[in-house]
């Protein structure tokens, strides 16, 4: 139904922009819009984006819906604010705030007679309320983006968890005379399933074809559109053949080892002479041929030795040669005790046929109650890495693309990116993921005590609290305004910066 927006970055970022931002800054006025009502509040207008004003959609009792066209978010105007500078000027104190004393020309008293022109006399000002109840309406729209997201989570838990199923094999080198190529695969091919059964373990596919030897199977294959591309698309096959003793033979000949896919300059492995596309296929004395995971072996050794002088047996362009290395025991962050990248890998030694192993996941629907759970955990979870963030950040334990402040144009480049990815997969959880996420950042993020957002108002309640009497709305107003312009700049800067140096060009 979506497949128009496959490979179209930028229809694919606005249909996100309009299902990713919309509906959360739309839950997070809805939120204020009721606890206003909650509170007694009168609400004058629930904007969507910010003014200049596009038109009105409708009118509900005393409050105005509107369209407007700068689409950074939303607001709703409460009764004695014109969206963040109080309109009761000449008004010190809320205990002044009485509508027999209120001057004929000041905008409050314009909204009076408006709202007195409708009906509505018994009306309450945002200035009116107590400090709790006034905190209680700032923060509700941040709550409302959370309970949003756990709905979100749940509903990702009843449509279909990631959950391993088996393995899955992916063929990295095939050379054109090999058997396998000869019954029809083809470098890039990911196999699946073998007579309609998952492949519980390499060992299973194994075994799979020596009891199938002299007979017919069926193979089922994710196959590249362009193997020699990684953000390729794939498509489903299937591959009928007759096993053959030369294709078992082309099997038993594969090994584990380890390749080395990148040598950081300077370290241990880079001094001892380890390059890229190496394989180790042995530690000191432990061969990992027969390995499961050599890789995760290979991790396990080298803490195990760490600080100690080890040996390593490395397949190079068909020759065999040894390095030996000392493993650091407080290696740099994201170095590694070597310094080196490394995946698990099943070849011949003449590198003739290669393939990986990766596990086979299905998205498995849970029942009700675990699906609540897991709305819970997710949305505790995300703000549990939220809130640890600036101690990771002192720490520098942060990756470069964890720092980079963002715009609406960001967000809906990721959007738009991982809704083409769930179309592509036909599996929607990891966009439902995204829109959940989302929305506890637009609630967090609303929640810093910063002039015009949320929690720079609850700022001035605290502050109220604490001294016993209230900041002058007026004052207030004016810190709002200023916090506004800046926000405003500051929106226009990163929106240039995610246009000139999008965001999608840190994805994998």
């Amino acid at each position: 139904m979506f497949d128009f927006l496959v490979g179209n970055d930028f229809l694919s970022a606005i249909v996100a922009f309009v299902i990713v931002l919309i509906p959360a800054v739309i839950i997070h006025e809805l939120g204020h819009f009721f606890a206003a009502k909650a509170v007694g509040i009168t609400i004058l207008e629930f904007g969507i984006g910010f003014p200049p004003r596009i038109g009105k959609l409708f009118t509900w009792r005393e409050t105005e819906f509107t369209f407007n066209l700068i689409p950074l978010g939303g607001f709703v105007r409460p009764l004695g604010e014109d969206i963040v500078r109080p309109t009761t000027k000449g008004l010190e104190a809320k205990d002044q705030l009485h509508h027999d004393q209120i001057q004929p020309n000041t905008p409050y008293y314009a909204e009076l007679q408006r709202l007195k022109a409708r009906g509505f006399t018994e009306v309450k000002s945002v200035y009116d309320v107590k400090p709790l109840p006034r905190i209680f309406f700032m923060a509700a729209g941040a709550l409302a983006n959370f309970v949003f997201a756990v709905v979100v989570f749940i509903l990702v838990g009843l449509v279909g968890l990631p959950t391993e199923v088996g393995t899955r094999i992916g063929l990295a080198e095939l050379s054109p005379n090999s058997a396998m190529a000869t019954i029809g695969f083809q470098k890039g091919d990911w196999i699946h399933r073998v007579n309609d059964t998952p492949i519980a373990s390499y060992d299973d596919f194994i075994e799979t074809l020596q009891a199938n030897n002299g007979q017919s199977v069926t193979v089922a294959i994710s196959r590249p559109q362009n193997p020699n591309d990684q953000n390729t698309s794939f498509f489903d096959e299937t591959l009928t053949f007759t096993v053959t003793p030369e294709l078992l033979a082309e099997w038993a000949a594969i090994g584990s080892y380890v390749r080395v896919s990148s040598v950081t300059e300077g370290s241990p492995a880079d001094q001892a002479g380890i390059q890229p596309g190496d394989l180790i296929y042995q530690f000191n004395d432990v061969s990992v041929l027969e390995s499961f995971d050599p890789a995760s072996d290979l991790q396990t050794m080298t803490a195990n030795a760490a600080g100690e002088l080890v040996t390593l047996a490395i397949l190079r362009d068909g020759e065999t040669t040894t390095v030996s290395l000392t493993p650091r025991v407080d290696p740099p962050a994201g170095e590694g005790r070597m310094g080196i990248g490394i995946r698990s890998e099943y070849t011949t030694p003449d590198e003739s046929f290669v393939f990986i192993q990766n596990p086979e996941v299905d998205y498995i629907p849970q029942p009700f109650g675990q699906s609540i759970q897991y709305g819970f955990e997710s949305t505790g979870e995300i703000l549990g890495l939220i809130l640890e963030f600036p101690s990771r950040l002192i720490r520098g334990e942060t990756q470069p693309g964890e720092n980079r402040i963002v715009s609406v144009v960001a967000v809906s480049q990721w959007g738009g990116e991982l809704l083409q990815d769930s179309v592509e997969d036909q599996q929607i959880s990891t966009f439902l993921r995204y829109i959940g996420l989302i929305s506890i950042a637009l609630g967090f993020t609303n929640l810093l005590p910063i002039p015009a957002l949320d929690g720079g108002r609850i700022l001035f309640a605290v502050i109220e609290l604490i001294r016993g009497k209230p900041i002058s709305p007026e004052r207030e107003g004016f810190v709002h305004m200023i916090g506004l312009i800046l926000l405003l700049s500051l929106s226009v800067l990163l929106i240039i910066n995610d246009l000139s140096n999008p965001v999608t060009d840190l994805l994998p």
